[in-house]
């Protein structure tokens, strides 16, 4: 694992200047804390997107890590939304999404004098659906992860190892990605998750999905064993309160949580 992340140290060095697209998740906040540590401080440029598909609760990760390091990070506003090609929430949606936040860095890199645009896909990642990937390679983004063929488990090993406060936090993508495919995705739709979600998380839910099927129907999905007693116990609370948020019917996945594009490759097969 050490050997990994001195090579890390050692591709950072080769750069002058670098932006990372911060999520504030685990992965983007362990090749943040490398950049900082690696380069000066005034040579790494973390940039945050702002959209209705990026949970409230991340922002603030970011930003408090962000403090940690007492560093200011860039905001850019991402318009996926008025994309029709996203919006229709093809099996490419991901791919639209990151070409179209992407293209925004890449307007800002000359301005900022930039060598390279860093991002957090880790060989994990592969294991799962992801066109998205093919954007960032379209458009010459460095995924050092990928290049260094670092894992998900050898990210939170290492975070941990460096006392990064959220290092085994759950994996949390964009909330369009609770939306299932060819089902429009609009703000609405995106609100009702994140305060579905956000309920849930109050509740002692920890590594789940809630999904929105049509407009009105809530589907939680489950990876921990233990959280089905918590939901079974509190199924009433939690039932009333998504009625509340506009659901009109609560269901539970007995399948457990399955990532989007998997499930839709395996109901193809």
């Amino acid at each position: 694992m050490a050997d990994k992340f001195l090579k890390l140290k050692d591709l950072l060095k080769k750069e002058k200047k670098v932006m990372i697209a911060f999520s504030g998740g685990v992965d983007s906040s362990l090749l943040l804390y490398y950049a900082l540590k690696t380069l000066k401080k005034e040579k790494v440029l973390p940039v945050i997107f702002l959209s209705p598909t990026y949970p409230l609760d991340q922002l603030k990760k970011a930003t408090q890590f962000l403090k940690r390091f007492k560093k200011e990070g860039i905001f850019i506003f991402t318009e996926e939304l008025t994309e029709k090609n996203f919006k229709n929430n093809p099996l490419e949606r991901c791919y639209y999404c990151k070409k179209s936040a992407y293209e925004k860095l890449l307007l800002l890199k000359d301005f900022f004098k930039v060598d390279k645009i860093l991002e957090g896909t880790n060989l994990s990642d592969l294991s799962d659906f992801r066109p998205g990937i093919k954007a960032l390679k379209e458009l010459k983004i460095l995924s050092p992860y990928l290049q260094l063929k670092i894992d998900k488990s050898t990210i939170r090993k290492k975070a941990k190892a460096l006392k990064i406060p959220h290092y085994n936090q759950p994996s949390s993508p964009c909330l369009s990605s609770r939306i299932p495919y060819f089902q429009k995705i609009d703000e609405l739709k995106l609100a009702k998750i994140e305060k579905g979600e956000e309920f849930l998380k109050k509740k002692g839910l920890k590594d789940f999905r809630l999904r929105i099927i049509g407009d009105k129907i809530a589907k939680i999905e489950l990876k921990e064993k233990n959280d089905y007693w918590l939901l079974l116990r509190k199924r009433e609370v939690i039932v009333k309160n998504l009625k509340k948020i506009g659901f009109q019917e609560v269901y539970l996945d007995l399948a457990g949580y399955r990532p989007m594009g998997l499930q839709w490759i395996t109901k193809k097969s």
